[in-house]
């Protein structure tokens, strides 16, 4: 079914905030303090899974959240806002384009919900290493009602994420974004094996990591398993399969 989905589309809180979309004659709202993206909501756990295709993965991840009452502002909003960072072509700069690159879905019990806009890493922050040279950082933000949310809650996103090129090598990547452990040690014994990311080859690519991560529990041709660490940039090479019985490719 990846293999398929994979296929088929070959055919056919501390960010920056922009309204989506303003019609070119108009000068961009400037943008929503970090304050104004805080949640009340803190992420416990997130396992992320990659398919990895030709010249295109498809990621899903599942995210756990705990309520924490010391993060309530004053007057609890109707609101959450929840924002999960992807890869996009560096040309893309509206809510309109992103979703059209990623397709992206973020499942709520039964209920998908589309972002609401996007944004962008502060200027200060530093260029993630091994960031391919042709795409960008930015955040897919979503607004979900406050009343269909509880104490612990589970989201699932889903969103096609075209492969991009670092040192003219095709690769598949993913940032992670993890809590402040340190903050949030009185409220939750955090385990590194909380968070998983994955990478899986299909349509019989094979994989190479080009990253220099810590924790790595798996790397072979076929599967990239570790635990991510906060904002080290995970690139994953995308070599093709050989050209036939005979041998070739990319050794």
């Amino acid at each position: 079914m990846r293999t398929c989905l994979l296929a088929s589309l070959l055919l056919s809180g501390a960010i920056a905030v922009r309204a989506a979309d303003p019609p070119a004659a108009e000068t961009p709202p400037p943008a929503l303090a970090v304050e104004a993206l805080r949640s009340p909501f803190v992420m416990i756990g997130e396992s992320v899974s990659v398919s990895v295709g030709r010249h295109v993965s498809i990621v899903e991840s599942r995210s756990d959240f705990k309520y924490v009452r010391r993060l309530e502002r004053d007057g609890a909003a109707e609101r959450c806002t929840f924002e999960y960072p992807v890869c996009v072509p560096k040309d893309v700069d509206s809510l309109a384009d992103a979703i059209a690159v990623t397709q992206p879905r973020l499942h709520v019990g039964s209920v998908d919900y589309e972002p609401e806009d996007i944004g962008w890493s502060p200027e200060s922050d530093e260029r993630p290493r091994f960031l391919p040279e042709d795409a960008q950082i930015l955040y897919l933000i979503f607004r979900l009602p406050r009343a269909i949310l509880r104490d612990r809650l589970t989201l699932n996103l889903r969103y096609f994420q075209p492969h991009y090129r670092f040192a003219g090598r095709e690769v598949s990547a993913w940032l992670p974004l993890l809590p402040d452990f340190e903050a949030f040690k009185n409220e939750f014994l955090y385990s590194r094996s909380d968070f998983t990311v994955e990478f899986e080859a299909v349509d019989l690519v094979r994989l190479h990591r080009l990253s220099s991560n810590e924790a790595v529990a798996q790397d072979s041709p076929t599967r990239v398993k570790l635990n991510p660490v906060h904002r080290e940039f995970i690139a994953i090479e995308v070599l093709e399969p050989p050209a036939g019985p005979a041998g070739g490719g990319h050794p």
